[in-house]
C-alpha cells in the first residue's frame, strides 16, 4: 500500500491540482454535512472564495494551514475533521496537502 501511495504522489507532483474538479468534490461529499450552507465554526468551504475567506489555508504551507492539521488528526483526537469514523482517505489528504503546497491556487496555473 506504501508503494502504492508513493507512485501516486510522485504522480500527482508531475500536474497541479485543480481545485474544482479535485479539491471542491472532496469538500462537498466528506465536509458538506457542516461546512457547506450553515458554516459551522466558522468555515465555510461551498466554494473557492468561502475557502479562503475561511483563513483555514495558508498558500504554499500545508503544515501551518488548519485545514491540513484537522484532516490529519487522530479519529480520536479533539478536532478531527471530518469528526466521527468519517475520516478522508491517505489519497484525499495528499491532495488537499498537495493543492496547498502548489499555492492553493483556484484554477491550474495556464488555465
Amino acid at each position: 500500500m506504501r508503494n502504492v501511495l508513493s507512485y501516486i504522489l510522485m504522480f500527482q507532483l508531475l500536474l497541479s491540482v485543480d481545485y474544482e474538479t479535485e479539491i471542491q468534490p472532496i469538500f462537498n461529499a466528506q465536509c458538506g454535512n457542516c461546512h457547506l450552507g450553515n458554516s459551522s465554526a466558522g468555515v465555510n468551504v461551498a466554494n473557492y472564495q468561502n475557502t479562503m475567506d475561511s483563513d483555514i489555508v495558508v498558500p504554499g504551507n500545508a503544515q501551518a494551514s488548519s485545514l491540513y492539521d484537522r484532516i490529519t488528526r487522530a479519529n480520536s483526537e479533539a478536532g478531527d475533521m471530518p469528526p466521527g469514523n468519517a475520516e478522508l482517505s491517505a489519497e484525499q489528504i495528499a491532495l488537499i496537502e498537495l493543492w496547498i503546497n502548489e499555492g492553493a491556487l483556484e484554477e491550474e496555473p495556464g488555465d
